[in-house]
């Protein structure tokens, strides 16, 4: 039966519940009804039949003795207003004797109708003694009448009044028996009731023990399920099955946690595999994701798509960084191999710029030397002669330099270009690399303006070489035109002194020249050295560059990627 209950609605087990209390109270108002009709019914006989009968049986008895008064007071009377007052009382007394046993007969059932017919056998002869007495009487026989009502009416009236008695204690004895039944009576609906209703109490008390078992024991389980789920507490599981409310809320309750168990295992092995750096990863059990867990599968599935994209492009980026960092590095190798050509060219040049100062110096201190002896030019002209030979031979060797220096302005102009070139080329891969590049094309820049700055000097150096070309040009035609003045014109002195003195001059100015070559030179040198330093520290730089590239490619291949997609994720 309890299963039974069990598996019923909770509607329909309040409504046993209820119904058991209303059945209880109709079984306790139907008996009570029963009962009290019961003692209603022999109260009423008691009221109508029993104490009627012994009231009317007493009234009676006293009527019958008013009778015989009445008799009594007639045959004694002493005067006609006594008898006739006497006579007028007996008559009434002998109406209201018949109108009791009247009224008793009604009151009288068969089993009390023998009583009734002795009564009134005994009072119809009372009556006729006492109609013979008074006719005796009124004849004057008043000893015969005497007779009569001492004799025969004391023997009927002493039966009459036994009968009286005999009625007045068969009703009382009815009247007794009829209240001690109906006591009985209520002392048995009172245990009844009593028991009936302890019974109801305790069939009341089982079916709602009963039913708020059946509800408690659900709600109870229910109740620690959703506790230890609010305290993140999975490991749960609800026992109690129904095919009541209960029942299904519990098993879907239970679907729930299975839900969540499936649902949040499958999101460890997804999380577990993104951090091992498989980003094919997808989830085992899709159709649990139903309803508003759907949206989180499809957030997980756009993390990993996401960090997929991430992961490829930084593969890509890494590799195009690694191929562009070579690319670099090799440039910059490139560059240091040719700056370190450059200062070795132009350590070599500045050798040859300092050989040519010397000569020139050389140069200036015979011009001054040959101005000394222009004065003893007349007594020493052969050795004038041969001095103005070595003079000639001296501004050949100057013009042979400053052929040379012309050929080594040449190589600086080479040089320069060469650098232009390599810086132009290094920003085109600075370009290239994007923002990983800026600091070479810094780099390329400021190679850019040396080679730009190393054109400038050799531009200046060439005007300064041409300068000091046209000089000794000018310097051996004057040494020329002076030789041939000593052999035609020994005597014009003054003017042979006058152009010693431009030689010395021009010399002095040669040796200015040279020196700001020089200066420039030393400049040169140093922006080469500078540049080549440069050179090798972005060689070195674009070295860890593509390794720190490497590296990095090294990390992203660690990392299991999906291949690029056009799909995009559906949604429901």
């Amino acid at each position: 039966m309890i299963r039974g209950i069990k598996n019923l609605k909770i509607r329909l087990k309040l409504y046993i519940l209820i119904g058991v209390a209303l059945l209880g109270m109709l079984i306790i108002s139907g008996m009570s009804y029963f009962l009290m009709g019961q003692l209603n019914e022999m109260t009423s006989d008691i009221a109508t039949s029993w104490l009627p009968s012994v009231d009317t049986a007493r009234e009676l008895s006293a009527t019958i003795s008013n009778v015989r008064l009445n008799e009594l007071g007639y045959l004694t009377a002493v005067s006609d207003d006594v008898e006739e007052s006497s006579l007028r009382y007996l008559q009434s007394e002998k109406a209201n004797m018949n109108a009791l046993l009247a009224t008793y007969g009604e009151l009288i059932d068969e089993e009390e109708s023998g009583f009734y017919n002795n009564a009134m056998a005994l009072w119809t002869r009372y009556n006729e003694a006492d109609e013979k007495m008074m006719t005796l009487a009124k004849q004057g026989r008043v000893e015969d009448a005497r007779a009569i009502l001492e004799g025969e009416c004391v023997d009927l009236y002493n039966s009459l009044n036994s009968a009286f008695n005999d009625i007045i204690d068969y009703n009382t004895k009815g009247s007794d028996d009829a209240a001690e039944e109906s006591s009985s009576l209520y002392r048995s609906a009172t245990l009844t009731m009593t028991v009936v209703v302890i019974a109801i109490i305790l069939v009341g008390v089982f079916f709602s023990f009963v039913v708020i078992r059946l509800i408690k024991i659900p709600i109870s389980e229910i109740e620690n399920a959703a506790i230890k789920m609010a305290e993140g507490d999975l490991d749960v599981e609800i026992s109690y099955t129904s095919r009541d409310e209960l029942g299904v809320l519990a098993a879907q309750v239970g679907r729930l946690i299975h839900k969540l168990q499936v649902i949040i295992e499958d999101e460890n092995q997804f999380l577990a595999k993104m951090a091992e750096g498989d980003f094919t990863v997808d989830s085992t059990c899709e159709g649990e994701y139903t309803g508003g867990f759907y949206p989180l599968l499809v957030s997980f599935r756009g993390i990993a798509e996401k960090l997929n994209d991430t992961m490829r492009q930084i593969s890509q980026s890494s590799s195009q960084v690694a191929s562009g960092a070579d690319q670099v590095s090799n440039g910059a190798q490139a560059l240091a191999q040719g700056a370190a050509e450059q200062a070795s060219s132009v350590q070599e040049l500045a050798a040859a710029i300092d050989e040519i100062s010397a000569k020139v110096n050389q140069n200036a201190d015979n011009a001054r030397k040959a101005s000394e002896a222009a004065d003893g030019v007349s007594v020493k002209m052969n050795v004038s002669k041969e001095k103005m030979r070595q003079m000639t031979q001296a501004m050949g060797d100057i013009s042979n330099c400053s052929s040379e220096i012309g050929k080594i302005m040449k190589i600086i102009e080479d040089i320069a270009f060469q650098t232009n070139i390599l810086a132009l080329n290094a920003a085109v891969e600075a370009a290239r690399a994007g923002t990983a590049g800026k600091g070479f094309a810094v780099v390329a820049d400021e190679v850019r303006n040396l080679a730009n700055k190393s054109t400038e000097a050799s531009e200046n150096i060439s005007a300064l070489i041409e300068n000091s070309l046209k000089a000794v040009e000018n310097g051996t035609q004057i040494a020329d035109d002076t030789a041939r003045s000593l052999i035609q014109a020994v005597n014009d002195v003054s003017k042979m002194t006058g152009i010693i003195e431009q030689i010395s001059e021009a010399s002095s100015d040669q040796a200015d020249s040279i020196s700001q070559i020089t200066t420039g030179i030393d400049q040169i040198s140093s922006v080469v050295q500078t540049n080549s330093a440069t050179a090798e520290e972005s060689a070195a730089a674009s070295e860890e560059l593509s390794s720190q590239s490497q590296l990095m490619k090294r990390l992203v291949e660690r990392f299991k990627l999906k291949k690029p997609s056009v799909q995009t994720i559906p949604t429901r």
